[in-house]
């Protein structure tokens, strides 16, 4: 199969595919949300690591539980209540790079009402499609660069260092991949958010872990996103370049036929799971001239193809569906 062979008129197949979104999105002006954002690593690095012990009476009062979350989860020290809490925030404090990035993070999100607004636009989605759910309160704190968004009952905190900008210094001092950059940029935070919503209210079913199912289960959580966030271009939603949207839609039924030719879809083979819908710079079957993680994109086709036949199920019914078997056989997804 001549995966990296031209691709004429691509501009013209953009235009006709358009990749079709379904329905005109809801209204939701009318839809009232409360939520915090909370830009907890301020008033953090606004302590001098000197004074520590003096603030943390205050800190602890006004971040509670949400504090020890944080420095037993996120930085890996010890829990408030602990003889050594004091020490190891102080050296997390001061720690010179930490200070570095605090600069970094100022320039793009100390001025926080764009993300504020975006937020509650996304939220307004969300309680308009899930009436009885709660909206959370959403912190912003500095990780070390480790996990993006941590999640409890009631509140998601955001590592706002993890979305300085595809372009930021740090990322390349920490070796990280360029194709992993992509999803470092500020516009990737709502989407980010959106989708833990989605993996904390509907998990994934791993009796049934085959690539299908996984396909499927990642197709829903984009979906999920693209209803909370209605005009997310393609390229946020499944962090690739415009270039590779479109070679994915020039090649969605070559892809597929490929994958049903070599009898993957119902694989439990870790590496061939990996190689399909696990980050990568391309998907190893496909060449060089593939993006990484086309096995999502298709998984996101399917569930288009659901939604095409079945239009009036609901967002709730969509995402409580946990089987890919059954799922690919009521789609007949045919590209």
């Amino acid at each position: 199969m001549m995966w990296n062979r031209a691709v004429g008129g691509l501009m013209v197949l953009m235009v006709l595919s358009a990749c079709s979104r379904g329905p005109k999105a809801p209204d939701v002006r009318h839809v009232e949300v409360e939520f915090e954002l909370v830009p907890f690593y301020r008033d953090l690095f606004a302590i001098a690591p000197d004074g520590l012990d003096a603030a943390l009476p205050e800190l602890k009062e006004r971040y509670g539980n949400y504090l020890e979350a944080y420095s037993v989860g996120v930085i890996g020290g010890s829990a408030p209540n602990e003889p050594d809490f004091v020490d190891d925030l102080r050296f997390f404090l001061s720690y010179e790079p930490n200070q570095e990035v605090l600069d970094s993070v100022e320039l793009v999100f100390g001025r926080e009402e764009w993300l504020r607004q975006d937020l509650e636009q996304a939220f307004k989605y969300f309680k308009y499609y899930f009436p009885g759910e709660t909206v959370p309160d959403v912190y912003m704190h500095l990780s070390g660069f480790n996990q993006s968004i941590v999640m409890d009952a009631d509140w998601l905190s955001v590592s706002v260092e993890k979305y300085l900008g595809r372009d930021c210094v740090f990322y390349e001092w920490l070796s990280i991949p360029v194709y992993l950059r992509k999803r470092y940029s500020p516009e990737k935070v709502v989407p980010d958010v959106m989708m833990a919503l989605a993996m904390d209210r509907f998990a994934y079913n791993d009796s049934i872990d085959d690539l299908i199912n996984q396909m499927v289960y990642e197709g829903q959580l984009r979906h999920f996103v693209r209803q909370m966030i209605p005009d997310i271009p393609d390229s946020t939603l499944f962090d690739y370049t415009s270039r590779e949207v479109e070679w994915v839609k020039a090649y969605e039924k070559d892809m597929w036929s490929y994958m049903v030719e070599q009898k993957h879809l119902f694989s439990t083979e870790r590496m061939a799971l990996q190689r399909y819908v696990g980050k990568s710079p391309f998907t190893y079957y496909y060449g060089q001239e593939s993006p990484g993680s086309t096995g999502v994109w298709l998984g996101y086709r399917i569930v288009q193809a659901y939604l095409k036949r079945y239009p009036e199920t609901s967002l709730e019914e969509l995402m409580r569906m946990n089987n890919g078997h059954e799922f690919l056989r009521a789609a007949r997804y045919r590209p």
